[in-house]
């Protein structure tokens, strides 16, 4: 059976109801493609003080044809209180999965580790991929050159970003919090697209006590300072003489994402509508869960949504 025909067969949306499932269909065909994956050269470096500033950097095989390069840096999920870069004590290739599709596609990848709740609160994460962003631009001679990847022919000027769930919170955060990424600052000033994927930009319906609000009670200190600060709120209040400088943005969603995430990203797509007054982009992952986004890079299957995500990175790039 096609991989996304048993995508199609796992029942329910809520993102514990997929995880297993979805895990247990996609980790062996990983698994069984791995030497394509591992082909892809990949390098580590520390960017900061402990064990989670560590990023991963994924290069193309060969230059691409234009003799230009997009950086893309992507920032992982996992609920604010778990993820890592690679995830290898149980599969090996989430998240080298998508550091090799990209870099196949002539993007540069970078895969950053960062602080997790409850060691951290709000906006250590973010500002740990702030910095990452910031190392990486600051040894671009050592962190992003290649054979196939010439100093050159880096588009520094243009660095992309992509955040799936928490990631995607983190990296609103990043865009459109100016206490974090001040306006004046030249990594915003870099920065030339955001792109956000299935993320809880909307707080409003959390609740006190329940299993999801103690996660944002430890990560903001209270239910109060999240609905605050969540990415929705940061949107409306962002000052109106600096929305015209704001990154090209997209918005992800896969099909079967749990309501509240649905709803989360088509509040967050009228909310920059409004503010932007110009029509949102969104690409929809069809067919697909929560989950399954990232796990199925490099299957050969269900990737349609990062091969235009891909073409969104270098169209805006020049490239």
């Amino acid at each position: 059976m096609p991989t996304m025909d048993e995508l199609a067969q796992i029942t329910g949306r809520g993102v514990a109801e997929v995880l297993d499932p979805t895990i247990a269909i996609l980790a062996p065909i990983l698994r069984k493609n791995q030497a394509a994956i591992k082909e892809i050269p990949l390098r580590t470096f520390q960017y900061g003080p402990t064990d989670r500033h560590q990023l991963d950097v994924y290069y193309p095989l060969n230059p691409h044809k234009s003799g230009k390069t997009p950086v893309l840096f992507f920032v992982y999920g996992g609920s604010f209180t778990t993820g890592e870069r690679n995830l290898s004590v149980k599969f090996g290739l989430v998240y080298a999965c998508l550091g090799a599709f990209f870099a196949r596609q002539g993007i540069v990848t970078v895969i950053p580790d960062y602080r997790l709740v409850p060691n951290v609160t709000y906006p250590g994460p973010v500002e740990d991929v702030r910095d990452a962003m910031s190392w990486v631009v600051q040894n671009a001679d050592e962190a992003l050159t290649s054979n196939a990847v010439p100093r050159s022919s880096l588009l520094l000027d243009k660095l992309f970003i992509l955040g799936h769930s928490a990631g995607a919170f983190h990296t609103g955060s990043l865009v459109f919090n100016p206490d974090v990424l001040p306006f004046d600052s030249d990594l915003r000033a870099r920065i030339a697209g955001a792109a956000m994927f299935g993320g809880p930009y909307d707080l409003a319906a959390l609740e006190a006590g329940t299993e999801r609000g103690k996660i944002y009670e430890q990560y903001f200190g209270s239910v109060d300072e999240a609905k605050k600060k969540d990415i929705l709120t940061l949107v409306r209040n962002y000052p109106d003489g600096e929305v015209g400088r704001l990154p090209d943005l997209v918005l992800l969603k896969a099909e079967q994402e749990p309501d509240f995430l649905h709803e989360a990203s088509d509040g967050l797509k009228k909310e920059i509508e409004r503010r932007r007054n110009d029509e949102q982009r969104i690409i929809v992952a069809k067919g697909h869960n929560h989950i399954s986004v990232n796990w199925v890079l490099g299957t050969g299957e269900g990737e349609e949504w990062a091969y235009e995500l891909a073409e969104w990175i270098t169209s805006r790039a020049g490239v």
